[in-house]
């Protein structure tokens, strides 16, 4: 039979209820649950442990303390005060500001900004450490162009609901339906992507030079269907892509249909004659892809085909075909679509 802990006397006892009657902290209402069930003499250790949620070496720690120095001791904290952070206060922000915006091309970077701005040299170890701690991961970033106006695009997402007003028009009784829409080029030129691979063991991907090219015109719904438009060409112009507006058109000709796209040479302009009747365009801003979430797809595809090899167009096309079916269901659309982009279509867009 498990044994009880020996009494711990009227006494301590008395101090254990008067400390227990009074507010105390989280931390400490546990240490005086403890001594507390201790006192009563009723539970074993075991019991105790179970009901206080502490280890065996706890419940025994809180009774020494408590009877070497009484409830004082056992609710006084000690401990000793850690270091205090090399990057802190305003200098943490500043670097976290320069971490999100990429000025630490490698640790070294950082370690050299942190001994200019605090005159404390850091091991580059801890510096790594540093980085890992507030959100940093080594990736390659992202191109922009010189040319692109960040106020823009800012201006773009804010006025998008008035702007999509201002295309449909008022007097629209027809059901609307709102694209996004973007080209990608693929090759017998193999894409090359970042692999897992054995640390000291150099992972090899196969390239041949081979320069014959297509393109896969894609169009994702925002809203509602969550439709996927899909289009293979082996060339790209004006009237292809007049052919693909007919195609998103012709998907449903009850509709108006709305397509969001860039400001590329080969896209018609809104008051060219091939734009179907029922379809209307509102351009993005200049320089700015991350506006549009079809950059997310043709990224899923080019990763589906990266680091291998195709004899033919016609293989890798139907190995992007398949790639590109599982996420053109609505749900996997819809994962696809930015965020503020459905917030701002369903604030004030005509349904």
């Amino acid at each position: 039979m498990a044994r009880k802990l020996p009494e711990l006397g009227e006494k301590l006892a008395t101090e254990i209820e008067t400390a227990w009657a009074q507010p105390q902290e989280a931390w400490a209402r546990r240490r005086l649950l403890v001594v507390r069930l201790i006192a009563q003499h009723e539970l074993t250790v075991a019991q105790i442990m179970q009901v206080a949620e502490v280890s065996r070496q706890t419940v025994f720690t809180y009774r020494d303390t408590l009877v070497a120095g009484g409830v004082p001791a056992l609710l006084a904290r000690r401990w000793a005060p850690g270091r205090v952070p090399t990057v802190r206060g305003a200098v943490a922000a500043e670097f976290v500001a320069r971490l999100e915006s990429g000025k630490f091309h490698q640790a070294k970077d950082a370690q050299a900004w942190i001994k200019k701005r605090t005159r404390k040299l850091l091991t580059v170890s801890a510096v790594r450490q540093l980085l890992h701690r507030v959100g940093g991961k080594l990736k390659v970033p992202r191109k922009s162009h010189i040319k692109k106006d960040p106020a823009k695009a800012a201006k773009f997402k804010a006025e998008l609901p008035q702007k999509l007003t201002a295309v449909i028009g008022p007097a629209v009784t027809q059901p609307v339906r709102l694209w996004v829409l973007d080209e990608h080029r693929y090759g017998l030129l193999p894409v090359i992507r970042r692999v897992w691979g054995r640390r000291g063991v150099r992972v090899l991907a196969p390239y041949a030079t081979r320069y014959k090219w297509g393109y896969l015109h894609e169009a994702l719904e925002v809203d509602g269907a969550h439709a996927c438009e899909l289009l293979f060409t082996p060339a790209i112009d004006q009237d292809i892509h007049a052919i693909f507006l007919r195609q998103i058109a012709d998907s449903d000709p009850t509709a108006l249909h709305v397509v969001i796209a860039d400001q590329a040479g080969f896209h018609l302009p809104e008051d060219d004659g091939r734009v179907p009747a029922n379809l209307r365009l509102l351009p993005l801003p200049p320089y700015c892809p991350e506006l549009n979430p079809v950059e997310r797809f043709g990224g899923l595809l080019k990763a589906a085909v990266a680091n291998r090899l195709y004899p033919t167009l016609r293989q890798l096309e139907d190995h992007l075909a398949a790639a590109a079916r599982p996420w053109s269901t609505p749900a996997a659309v819809a994962s696809l679509i930015h965020s503020w982009l459905g917030d701002q279509v369903n604030s004030g867009a005509p349904a």
